[in-house]
């Protein structure tokens, strides 16, 4: 099967096939529509041969020996394809996120449609596209293998329970139906029980609410070594999306014994540093950084929430106390309009290296806010297509992808996992006059109408919409009054938290721990039994090995984010659209202005203006704090008659903010009238621009004759 089909019509053959299998009865496989890894080898293939716009690239192998692809889709223009702005798309390095490969097969399609449009031609002639639509293909055939299991480690060997042996307890498939789920055996001491509401669900235990304890609950499997634990040690390596070097976990044996230790990992690294032109990355992974704002890795410890001692020296020429702690925000405020520090640029990042400050472990406040604006046309993207912008969503991993790129390589760089289960629509309960508080009534108010409410009214509103109990309503009133927030912004907040919902997605079984229990486990069978009850498998009666009685059972473990194919297709279109909006929203910098002005004796004035055309800036902060990129560059061409009088051939600056971004520069120059002068701007990832000016032969003239 390939995807040379137009969208609607591989939307409709999935949708048929799975119609055909249920009217003969037989369920459709879940896998069925997905591409093996084999085809999306040969599928690349094809592309490659028919589209000159594609170039496959091959990143390195996988641990098993399987080549790594990365599709480089550009259009012929003047500029080379390593010269554009560029934006990279990552799929399924977690292993098991097939619908990120889907996803970004639907990328490359859309993006060599000969129907794609004029804007998307355009962006194929100023942008470059680098799609990698498996970055795990050790793990991507195990949502077809039987039994299927859920995979995330590579072909490398892992002693998991470091016992010495490798392989030695993996999972089993017990009841024979060819998928790895759960097996609860029943032990009054194992911690947990069928959900009261729900019997199909388990629950854990919980003194305080009277639930006692009657199963433990393991995966699928039985004790093949013999050491009382279950499923302790199988045969999946070191898991790629787990070792690379951002807050790496290092005790975890999938993680592996060192960062980039995986070929996948290095693979994936050594692409991004040498491929300067990738403004942003997209992981099509299992975790949403838009749905929800992403939480720190190292506990918190981000610039805002460090304090320092300054040394005395520090401390008198500043002229604070040497023997008192601050912030580095306290810090910045009494040194920022000091002369030292405006004349020579300094910058509040600067300020907190000098005093030590340690690795980033937060989001930086001025990435956030582009964040959040993108997660804004998002949700309004995804609400257009009939998708739920308000559902759970998971954050990314110690040791992941996403936090590397970002922190450690300072791509603006976005997790998006695709599809997930809504939220099932609940029914609206009027209240006494139709003033039921929701969060679209909420949003629409001024700060003063929220204030009217009172304590009561808000405190309600709050904790019906599941907001940590330490945000009481004086909180929000008092940061209303202040100014730090508005209703518009608080809702945003509570739906980056999860909506209004019980809690995140979490395994089945968990618990939310709010007083309705396994709120979200419960919708999430119920949307199975509505849509693809073939992903819950009765619990089955099972006797391991030693003669306990068991039962085997529970979800399919791809279900949350591998649904069945044709359900995805909206979401695949609006996935495409959202990166096809970021690349044009990247940072493109150029000549807005060059002119030059005779001083007499053959000394020329010239002065140029580089501006960023882009929406985005050209670097992220974290970029900008640790100098990933190299800085952007306006430069003048010496020599061939042009001789610099006094300065230096350019000026730099480490970020041109989007949109208003300007960067400026004067030189004084000797040449003779008539002579062509250049400048030039230069990025890593922002393109480059060049203009030229002829020196007018008429004495005290500016050069008008720009090109």
């Amino acid at each position: 099967m390939t995807l040379s089909l137009p969208g609607a019509r591989a939307a409709a053959l999935a949708a048929g096939l799975i119609l055909v299998s249920a009217l003969s009865g037989a369920a459709a496989p879940l896998s069925e529509g997905y591409h093996r890894f084999s085809e999306v080898e040969h599928q690349l293939q094809i592309w490659s041969q028919e589209h000159p716009e594609i170039q496959i690239l091959t990143l390195g192998k996988s641990a098993g020996g399987r080549p790594i692809y990365v599709a480089r889709i550009a259009a012929q223009s003047e500029t080379p394809p390593e010269e554009r702005p560029a934006v990279f798309v990552g799929a399924n390095i977690a292993g098991y996120h097939n619908a990120g490969t889907e996803a970004a097969l639907h990328l490359i399609q859309r993006l060599v449609d000969p129907n794609a449009g004029k804007d998307t031609a355009a962006l194929l002639r100023e942008r470059t596209f680098y799609v990698a639509p498996a970055l795990n293909p050790d793990a991507h055939d195990a949502f077809f293998a039987k039994p299927r299991a859920r995979r995330s480690g590579n072909a490398q060997k892992v002693d998991h329970d470091r016992d010495g042996l490798v392989g030695e307890d993996p999972v089993d498939d017990l009841d024979g139906d060819g998928v790895i789920t759960h097996l609860r055996i029943p032990d009054p001491a194992g911690g947990w029980l069928p959900d009261p509401k729900e019997p199909r669900l388990m629950i854990k235990a919980d003194g305080l609410k009277q639930r006692a304890g009657a199963f433990r609950l393991e995966t699928e499997g039985k004790d093949d070594d013999g050491d009382g634990i279950f499923n302790e040690d199988g045969a999946d390596g070191v898991w790629p999306d787990r070792n690379f070097p951002h807050a790496f976990p290092y005790p975890e044996p999938e993680a592996g014994p060192w960062p980039s230790y995986a070929p996948e990992t290095k693979a994936a690294m050594d692409f991004i540093l040498t491929h300067r032109n990738i403004a942003v990355a997209v992981v099509y992974g299992p975790a949403n950084n838009l749905l929800a704002a992403p939480q720190s890795l190292g506990g918190g410890g981000d610039l805002g929430t460090q304090t320092f001692k300054l040394t005395a020296q520090a401390a008198r020429f500043i002229g604070l106390d040497a023997e008192k702690e601050y912030t580095l925000d306290q810090v910045w405020e009494v040194v920022k309009d000091s002369p030292f520090v405006r004349q020579n640029g300094i910058t509040k990042e600067q300020v907190g290296v000098f005093l030590g400050a340690g690795a980033a472990t937060k989001v930086d406040a001025g990435d956030q806010s582009y964040l959040d604006k993108l997660a804004e046309t998002y949700r309004e993207r995804l609400k257009k297509a009939g998708l739920p912008a308000d559902r759970p969503a998971e954050q990314y991993a110690k040791g992941g992808f996403t936090p590397w790129l970002y922190y450690q390589a300072g791509e603006m760089a976005l997790e998006l996992d695709v599809w997930g289960i809504p939220k099932p629509e609940k029914k609206a309960e009027p209240a006494a006059g139709g003033d039921a508080l929701t969060l679209d009534k909420v949003a629409a108010m001024t700060g003063d109408q929220l204030i009217a409410l009172g304590e009561e009214k808000i405190d309600a509103f709050l904790k019906a919409n599941k907001v940590p109990p330490q945000f009481s309503a004086q909180m929000v009133i008092g940061a209303l009054k202040g100014g730090q927030l508005d209703p518009a912004k608080l809702v945003e907040r509570i739906r980056a938290m999860g909506g209004g919902a019980a809690g995140a997605a979490g395994t089945a079984g968990g618990d939310s721990g709010g007083t309705s229990g396994n709120d979200r486990e419960r919708d999430v069978l119920a949307w199975v039994d509505a849509h693809a009850p073939e992903a819950f498998r009765p619990w089955t009666p099972v006797t391991l090995p030693d003669g306990t009685k068991a039962e085997a059972g529970g979800l399919d473990p791809f279900i949350e984010v591998d649904p069945p194919i044709a359900v995805l297709q909206s979401a695949f279109e609006a996935h495409t659209d959202t990166i096809l909006d970021l690349a044009g929203k990247l940072a493109r910098v150029e000549i807005a202005a060059l002119d030059a002005k005779s001083l007499g004796g053959g000394v020329w004035r010239v002065r140029a203006v580089a501006v960023n055309r882009g929406w985005l800036p050209t670097h992220t902060k974290m970029s900008e704090r640790g100098k990933f990129h190299l800085p952007v560059r306006l430069e003048i061409e010496t020599g061939k008659g042009i001789e610099l009088v006094t300065g230096h051939r350019g000026v730099a600056t480490e970020r041109l903010e989007g949109t208003s971004g300007t960067l400026e520069a004067e030189w004084l120059v000797h040449a003779e009238p008539g002579t062509r002068v250049t400048v030039r701007v230069t990025t890593e990832n922002a393109g480059r621009g060049v203009k030229t000016v002829e020196l007018e032969k008429a004495a005290g003239q500016n050069g008008r004759k720009g090109a």
